[in-house]
C-alpha cells in the first residue's frame, strides 16, 4: 500500500488526513497532494504543461464510450451484411459489459507494473488498433477480435482515469472530473446519433461509421505521448503502490460504491435499451420514441459539469442523492401513468437522475486516502457494478413478458432507485476506503 508523503497537510484533504474524514462541509480538495514520491514528480509544472494534461484527460474521456455505442448503432447492419444469428448477435452485444469487468479489474495491475500513464497509452493503442481490425477483414471472428481489443483498452481507461484526475490535478479534481465526465458523455452521444449518418455519408457501408472512431482514439495519442515524454518518472523505478482487490471483498465503503453504481448503471442500461419500446407501445410513432432516448442522453450533459464541483463539500453530498433519486422516481411515475403525454418530460426527468452518474466518480476520489486505493476502489466499484448492472434489461423485459405490461418493470427499476439512494448515502460516509482494508 501506498505511504503519504509531503511537507504540507491539510486537515480537510482525505489524501492528507491521517483520519481519513474532511470536517463536515468543507472542501477536501482545498490543498491536496499527492501520497508519493513519484506521483508528485508527475504533476504539470507549469500552464503550458496543465494544458497539455487537460487535453490528453479530455480527448481520453471522449473516447470511453464511442467503441461501444457505434457498435450499438449498427448491430441491424452487422446482421444483415455478415448473416449473424441473434444469438451471435446478442453474443456480440455483450462484449462491452464482459470487457468492462474482465479488463476493468487487470487495470491497477497493469498500471502499478507499467505505469498509469503508459498504461493509458496502450490503452489508446488497442483501442485504435481493435476499431480498425473489426472493420478491416470481412468476417466475424475479426469483428469479435477487433471489439474485444478495443473495449479493453475503452475499459482500462474508465478504471485508471479517476486516479489520473487527482495524480496531475490534485487541486482541480472537481473541475477535471466534471470535464472528463462532461466529454464521457459527449462521446457516448456522438458515438450513438453519429455513427449511422457518418457512414451514409461516405459510401453507406457500416464499417465507415463504426471506423470511424479509431480516428478520436489516434487523435488523443499524441498529447498522451508527449505527456509521457515530458514526464520521465512514470516509470517502473517509481510507480504507484496495489491494494490486492480481493482484499475489499469485506471492505463496506467499497460495497457500497459497487452497489450504487450497479443500481446507477442498471438505470441507464434500461432506458437506453427500453424507452423507446414503452413509448411506441404507448402509442407514440418510432421517430419521436427514438428522440426521447436523446433526450435522455442530453438532460444528463449539464450536471456533468455541475455535480462533481457541487459535491466538493462533503455536507452536500446526500442531498443531491436524494434528489437525483426523487428526479428519478418522478419520471417513472409519470412513465406510467402518462406515457405518451409527456414522454420529453419523463425523459427529462430520467435524464437529470442520471447524474448520479458524475457524482458517483467525484464520490470515488473522496473515499480514498492514497492514489493505490482509490484505483482499487474505481475498479471494485466499476467490475462489480457493472456485473450486478447487466441482469437489469433482462428481468426489465421478462417482467413485461411476464405480466404483459410495463408497470410491474418500471415499479422494479424505481424499487432500484431506492437501493440506489439507500447505498449512495451510506457510500457518502466521510469514511475512507483504507480505513476498512488490512495492511499487507
Amino acid at each position: 500500500m501506498m505511504s503519504s508523503a509531503g511537507s504540507s497537510r491539510d486537515p480537510a484533504d482525505p489524501a492528507s488526513s491521517g483520519h481519513g474524514a474532511s470536517p463536515q462541509g468543507a472542501s477536501p480538495y482545498r490543498a491536496s497532494a499527492p501520497e508519493s514520491s513519484g506521483q508528485a514528480d508527475s504533476r504539470p509544472r507549469n500552464r503550458r504543461a496543465m494544458l497539455l494534461a487537460a487535453a490528453a484527460i479530455a480527448l481520453m474521456s471522449l473516447n470511453l464510450r464511442p467503441a461501444a455505442n457505434a457498435l450499438d448503432a449498427v448491430i441491424p447492419a452487422i446482421r444483415d451484411d455478415l448473416g449473424l444469428t441473434a444469438t451471435v448477435a446478442g453474443l456480440l452485444n455483450a462484449t462491452p459489459g464482459f470487457c468492462f469487468v474482465v479488463f476493468g479489474l487487470a487495470a491497477p495491475a497493469v498500471g502499478a507494473r507499467i505505469g498509469v500513464q503508459r498504461t493509458i497509452v496502450i490503452s489508446l493503442v488497442a483501442m485504435v488498433a481493435g476499431q480498425l481490425l473489426r472493420v478491416a477483414v470481412p468476417a466475424v471472428g475479426f469483428v469479435f477480435a477487433g471489439s474485444i481489443l478495443a473495449l479493453a483498452g475503452m475499459a482500462m481507461g474508465n478504471v485508471l482515469l479517476p486516479g489520473l484526475v487527482r495524480t496531475l490535478f490534485p487541486r482541480h479534481v472537481p473541475t477535471i472530473t466534471a470535464m472528463y465526465t462532461f466529454c464521457m458523455l459527449g462521446g457516448a452521444a456522438a458515438a450513438s446519433g453519429l455513427t449511422v449518418p457518418i457512414a451514409r455519408s461516405v459510401d453507406g457501408d457500416w464499417r465507415a461509421g463504426m471506423g470511424s472512431w479509431a480516428l478520436l482514439a489516434a487523435l488523443a495519442l499524441i498529447p498522451w505521448i508527449a505527456l509521457l515524454v515530458s514526464n520521465r518518472n512514470d516509470s517502473r523505478s517509481k510507480r504507484p503502490g496495489t491494494i490486492q482487490l480481493r482484499t475489499l471483498i469485506r471492505n463496506p465503503v467499497a460495497w457500497s460504491m459497487a452497489v450504487l453504481f450497479a443500481m446507477q448503471s442498471m438505470q441507464a442500461y434500461v432506458v437506453t435499451g427500453w424507452l423507446s419500446q414503452i413509448l411506441v407501445d404507448a402509442g407514440l410513432d418510432l421517430a419521436i420514441a427514438g428522440s426521447a432516448v436523446a433526450v435522455f442522453v442530453a438532460a444528463g450533459l449539464p450536471l456533468a459539469a455541475v455535480m462533481p464541483p457541487l459535491a466538493r463539500r462533503q455536507r452536500r453530498i446526500p442531498p443531491l442523492i436524494v434528489g437525483l433519486g426523487a428526479s428519478y422516481l418522478v419520471g417513472y411515475t409519470g412513465l406510467i401513468l402518462w406515457p405518451a403525454q409527456g414522454a420529453w418530460a419523463w425523459a427529462v426527468l430520467i435524464g437529470m437522475g442520471a447524474g448520479m452518474f458524475p457524482l458517483m466518480l467525484m464520490m470515488i476520489t473522496l473515499r480514498a486516502r492514497t492514489l493505490a486505493g482509490l484505483t482499487a476502489l474505481s475498479a471494485f466499484a466499476q467490475c462489480t457494478g457493472y456485473t450486478m448492472a447487466m441482469i437489469g434489461p433482462f428481468v426489465f423485459g421478462f417482467l413485461h413478458d411476464l405480466t404483459g405490461g410495463w408497470t410491474v418493470s418500471i415499479l422494479t427499476m424505481m424499487a432500484s432507485v431506492v437501493v440506489m439512494v439507500v447505498a449512495g448515502l451510506h457510500a457518502a460516509r466521510p469514511r475512507m476506503l483504507e480505513d476498512h482494508t488490512p495492511t499487507p
